[in-house]
């Protein structure tokens, strides 16, 4: 099952190590550490998504 993209200003359903990836999947910030219920930080570029290490 492919792991769930999240959005900038989502809500993390999950506490973590996330990392975030450009438009075309390529890795921006390998680790962005999440708290449950925390929304995700706003990204440098358009398109960006995190998913779950």
């Amino acid at each position: 099952m492919a792991q769930k993209k999240y959005r900038p200003g989502m809500n993390c359903e999950k506490s973590g190590k996330y990392s975030c990836y450009n438009s075309k999947g390529k890795v921006i910030n390998e680790d962005v550490d999440m708290e449950k219920d925390r929304r995700f930080p706003p990204a440098q570029e358009e398109g960006c998504y995190y998913q779950e290490q």
